[in-house]
């Protein structure tokens, strides 16, 4: 097909200067009839479509009006201030100025000031591709507020950062504010938390408590024995043994309550006494 050629005087509007008559909305839908109708019509007719040639000549896309259907997704109009809008709501009546919740019209086109040209986007963004070389290093880790690898701290600096436990602090296993270095370590299990004796007693970290002793001579009535520190909770456990190796008796050992224990011997008298252990919290 060849390419149409657009014509020329299409800003003179037939009979705009004439007599025109409107042949009435019944009329223009039967049309024409078995008639002579007057040459006013045709002016009318001929006017109407001049105009509009002249209209969508003069501005591209039609100027909203308050009349037409328009259709969702498919038409497109002029605002009052030359803003082209894009229908996406079917309305008839919606001025596209005064929808400013965009539920019957959005701006279809961005001005020119809206977007940033290639060059002036590559100024002022980031480019993905070049990992972060776009950046001055040094102040944008000042600016995050993080450190180099190359960053170190002198001693001074990490003694400033950090505080050691004291002996005491280890002991009493409360603070979550200082560290525990292997020393401490050795001395959280020290101080009041030991007694290395004949008769004493450990406790460790977490609660469990491990105590120890030798009991002077017994008999087959049952002896009470207070453990050398009290279980802050209960006891676990108590099992003795005869002191003497070379004829053992057998002995017998019965948990009291957290402070004590019942001993005896399955003989009339163990005079070396007997090795005791127990376990609690």
């Amino acid at each position: 097909m060849a390419q149409f050629l657009k014509p020329s005087n299409l800003n003179n509007v037939w009979a705009s200067g004439g007599d025109r008559i409107y042949p009435g909305d019944t009329k223009y839908a039967t049309g024409w009839q078995v008639e002579i109708p007057p040459r006013q019509y045709f002016n009318e007719i001929d006017y109407k479509q001049d105009q509009m040639l002249a209209h969508l000549n003069q501005h591209g896309i039609p100027v909203w009006d308050s009349e037409t259907e328009y259709q969702a997704d498919k038409s497109y109009v002029q605002g009052s201030t030359g803003t082209i809008y894009r229908c996406i709501l079917t309305n008839v009546g919606q001025n596209p100025d005064l929808d400013v919740s965009n539920i019957y019209w959005i701006i279809a086109f961005a001005s020119a000031g809206d977007f940033y040209t290639a060059t002036e986007s590559d100024a002022r963004y980031a480019q993905l591709s070049n990992n972060g070389s776009d950046y001055n290093s040094a102040t944008f880790r000042t600016n995050i507020s993080v450190y180099s690898k190359a960053e170190t701290y002198t001693k001074t600096e990490v003694d400033s950062k950090t505080t050691v436990a004291s002996a005491l602090q280890a002991q009493q296993q409360t603070s979550n504010t200082v560290l525990l270095t292997a020393l401490r370590l050795a001395d959280a299990l020290k101080g009041s938390n030991q007694r290395l004796a004949t008769t004493g007693f450990q406790k460790l970290p977490g609660g469990l408590i491990l105590q120890w002793g030798k009991t002077g001579s017994i008999g087959s009535s049952a002896s009470s024995i207070s453990f050398p520190t009290p279980f802050p909770n209960a006891a676990f456990v108590v099992v003795a043994v005869d002191a003497v190796s070379s004829t053992p008796s057998p002995i017998a050992a019965q948990i009291t309550d957290a402070t004590a224990f019942t001993i005896a011997s399955g003989e009339s008298s163990t005079p070396g006494g007997a090795y005791w252990i127990s376990l609690g919290f």
